[in-house]
């Protein structure tokens, strides 16, 4: 085979194991995606071990390619980490295909091999799609709302967590006239439609459904997770309240995106509220847990320094936000904490 012919296996092989390097990275990193994470690397060490690059490095001339200096239109214009992903894929793909096409000439085995790697990154560039495509609880405070006397009502409450960036907001009514809650319902949708706060609605998978929610929030004598997730779809965030260990364990298995845990503190927001759970109790939740848990229960800006170093992925708050001097700067300060804390 012409030496020309190995410089193009070896640049193609740097091309695809490059590319598939930075989006391993990016769902090891990233997303914390244990499971893209995994797929990737074996893709990479597939094409290693079968192109055995060993054999094609000496033909390498870096400092000759003619191609270096050229700079395309998008090379250096990255918007998101979700381009950065895109880019990456496609280079693995193309380079992929150079590979399958070049070693036909005197390698048709190992052509065939990098023809299957090649229609497994199709696939699981459509995974990656649908993983992006759906919606995650990020950090931070996680506000919810049940006074609608409260400050402005609903509406504003919801307003200033947009502004703050909080990453959801859960409306929990408890009145008993379903057009009511419907009508909160679709002015707190209005609001965070299009930000990155999420739209949570508490109990309800109907309400949920009928106003577009992002999520929906389950209670342990609510209808089942599976039911809910039937109903919902795939892309909806559904989370499930526990309230001891043994309930932790047994969500597990279940079709739902996060847990909530506690009270972790005695709690007034609840006619009856289950007995406090305590610190350690939160830690081994968080140990025992797949999905990401938010913390709830008495909770306050003095009480948060007493979770420091405890892995939760939010704090639940009521009264913390409702009773503050300055809400708006409230939300700010707790979402912050929470950050950096959890």
């Amino acid at each position: 085979m012409n030496s020309k012919v190995y410089r193009i296996i070896d640049a193609n092989i740097n091309r695809v194991t490059e590319g598939l390097r930075v989006v391993e990275d990016i769902f090891r990193y990233y997303y914390d995606n244990k499971t893209f994470q995994k797929q990737l690397k074996a893709l990479r060490h597939r094409v290693i071990t079968n192109a055995s690059q060993d054999r094609f490095i000496s033909y390498r001339n870096a400092s000759s390619d003619v191609g270096f200096a050229a700079i395309g239109e998008l090379e250096f214009n990255r918007a998101s980490i979700q381009d950065v992903i895109r880019s990456n894929t496609k280079r693995v793909q193309e380079g992929l295909r150079v590979l399958e096409e070049v070693f036909k000439i005197e390698y048709p085995h190992i052509a065939q091999k990098m023809k299957q790697v090649r229609y497994d990154v199709y696939q699981i560039e459509k995974d990656i799609h649908k993983f992006r495509a759906k919606l995650v609880l990020n950090k931070g405070l996680y506000l919810i709302l049940t006074d609608p006397s409260t400050l402005g009502g609903y509406e504003e409450m919801a307003k200033l967590a947009v502004k703050a960036e909080l990453p959801a907001i859960q409306l929990r009514y408890k009145g008993d006239n379903d057009k009511e809650f419907l009508r909160y319902a679709f002015q707190i949708r209005q609001i965070t439609s299009g930000t990155n706060t999420a739209f949570i609605v508490n109990d309800r998978a109907d309400i949920a459904l009928i106003s577009n929610a992002d999520g929906l929030h389950l209670g342990q004598n609510d209808i089942p997770p599976e039911k809910a997730r039937g109903l919902l779809g795939e892309d909806c965030l559904i989370g499930l309240s526990t309230h001891n260990l043994e309930q932790v364990k047994s969500a597990q298995g279940l079709p739902i995106d996060y847990i909530g845990f506690g009270p972790i503190w005695a709690t007034v927001s609840k006619v009856k509220a289950d007995p406090a759970t305590g610190i350690e109790a939160l830690r081994s939740c968080v140990e025992m847990s797949k999905f990401p848990v938010v913390a709830i229960g008495g909770i306050d800006r003095k009480r948060l320094k007493d979770l420091s170093g405890i892995s939760y992925n939010n704090i639940a708050v009521l009264s913390a936000i409702r009773d503050a001097k300055d809400t708006y700067k409230e939300m700010l300060d707790l979402n912050k904490k929470t950050l950096e804390q959890s």
